[in-house]
């Protein structure tokens, strides 16, 4: 049986885990970082050195979700499962973001994709886990958006 889109929606929410990354954040106190540091930025460098890997799913009928724990022990994922991590690994330092889940125009056609959306002290942003490209202010219009996935729970869930 398929799970129907609800299911697939909140399970991809119930994965947005941020205690799995709390090992990757080193809480400083705002008054201790320059004026201009982003935390966004910071996790989009991340993104852009490599640290993690695009690795498509299987072929097959299904789509996998990965949890960051297990997206990290890979060492990598497909658009989702770098989605869940880059939104689980923001609002562990304190950043509001969700999975935004709709289809992305790429080598001349349209197909499904996941990214990071949310905003910090420098507004609203768009993260691409595939590569670490960071926009602001606008979704850029070869992404169209059709679910925001947040999860039900404060940003630190410590």
């Amino acid at each position: 049986m398929i799970p129907s889109p609800h299911a697939q929606r909140q399970a991809i929410q119930r994965l947005i885990r941020p205690w799995e990354v709390a090992h990757l954040v080193r809480t400083v106190p705002l008054g201790y970082l320059p004026v201009n540091h982003s935390f966004t930025e910071n996790v989009a460098g991340w993104f852009q050195e490599g640290e993690l890997q695009y690795i498509a799913d299987p072929s097959g009928p299904f789509d996998y979700w990965c949890s960051p724990a297990v997206t990290l022990d890979r060492k990598g994922g497909d658009c989702d499962d770098l989605a869940i991590f880059g939104a689980s690994f923001l609002r562990r330092g304190g950043v509001k973001a969700s999975v935004v889940v709709g289809s992305l125009w790429s080598n001349g056609t349209w197909g499904g994709h996941a990214w990071v959306e949310g905003s910090d002290r420098f507004g609203w942003f768009l993260l691409e886990g595939t590569s670490g490209g960071l926009y602001r202010g606008q979704r850029p219009a070869w992404y169209v958006a059709s679910h925001v996935l947040s999860p039900a729970v404060s940003p630190l869930e410590a």
